[in-house]
């Protein structure tokens, strides 16, 4: 399942795309298999509709106990399963027609046939446009490996199990090292994160770095006010402006704290001429709504 947030509606987000399976079948076989299995069906947005309540802190969200019967009663984005060796079970569970993950001997999550993390990053990718060699994951759990297969740089955790590690390209530090924060830096151009820099122009430098087009913008916007309720990083690709990255610092601040920033990040805007030095912000920026500027970036 992916999500798209959404800070207008009340849920903060909207389903872009959920696989759902009927979980019929492999609930009827799990409860054979091992005796006293507790089941959860994932309910998106609200919880858990279960057969036995799990302990706290095993699902995220609510739960509500319903009868067997009524577990499947509607197609499923996933199926938790818990019991005793559950693990030893995981050809008979997959046999169902289902995917089936492992996490830890007791636990075993369902979701539809062909479906994991590489899966649901594999269609943003695509419709993001962003090459597969550009690319990059980290993870330390067994739901993970089919993700650091698909990455064209894949990092495991330093305190992922072994078989997580064997599949990833590089192993960085465990979370007590920050590992993940290693790889992150890694993957900021040379010239950037060496000298302090403020959060409005470090975001400003990495997106304008990374962005993938052959000509870059920052478009504002603002209500009533000077200050900015929206700053966001578009590049063109061919013939049309993409949304590239937001720029989060950029909210509450204003145009010229935008081009302060710039000159500390080291990117380079159009001015005017000798004697009025001030930025060339262009007004009537399309698909963005009112009160919008942009102002083109080098670096």
């Amino acid at each position: 399942m992916t999500a798209h947030l959404d800070p207008t509606l009340p849920s903060g987000y909207v389903i872009d795309a959920a696989r759902r399976f009927d979980p019929d079948p492999v609930i009827g076989r799990a409860l054979t298999l091992t005796p006293g299995v507790r089941i959860g069906v994932e309910e998106i947005g609200w919880g858990w509709t279960v057969n036995t309540v799990f302990a706290d802190g095993l699902l995220n969200g609510r739960q509500k106990q319903v009868r067997v019967a009524d577990l499947g009663d509607a197609p499923a984005t996933r199926v938790a399963v818990h019991g005793s060796g559950i693990v030893l079970h995981l050809e008979a569970l997959a046999a169902t027609g289902v995917t089936v993950t492992p996490a830890g001997a007791d636990w075993a999550d369902i979701t539809a046939p062909g479906t994991s993390k590489a899966t649901a990053l594999e269609r943003l990718r695509a419709r993001m446009g962003v090459p597969p060699e550009a690319t990059v994951a980290v993870g330390d759990g067994m739901n993970d490996l089919d993700m650091l297969r698909w990455a064209g740089r894949s990092y495991a955790m330093g305190h992922a199990p072994t078989v997580v590690q064997a599949v990833a390209d590089e192993v960085t530090g465990t979370i007590q090292e920050h590992g993940a924060v290693a790889v992150l830096r890694s993957l900021l151009p040379v010239d950037i994160g060496t000298a302090p820099m403020s959060h409005l122009a470090a975001q400003l430098a990495i997106a304008t770095h990374t962005a993938p087009g052959h000509a870059v913008v920052v478009r504002v916007r603002h209500g009533s006010r000077a200050d900015l309720t929206h700053c966001e990083v578009w590049t063109l690709q061919g013939d049309t402006w993409e949304r590239h990255a937001p720029v989060p610092a950029g909210t509450g601040a204003t145009m010229r704290n935008v081009e302060a920033a710039a000159r500390e990040a080291n990117l380079v805007y159009p001015r005017g001429d000798e004697g009025r030095r001030r930025a060339h912000w262009r007004t009537s920026v399309p698909n963005i709504g009112p009160a919008a500027f942009e102002l083109p970036l080098s670096r």
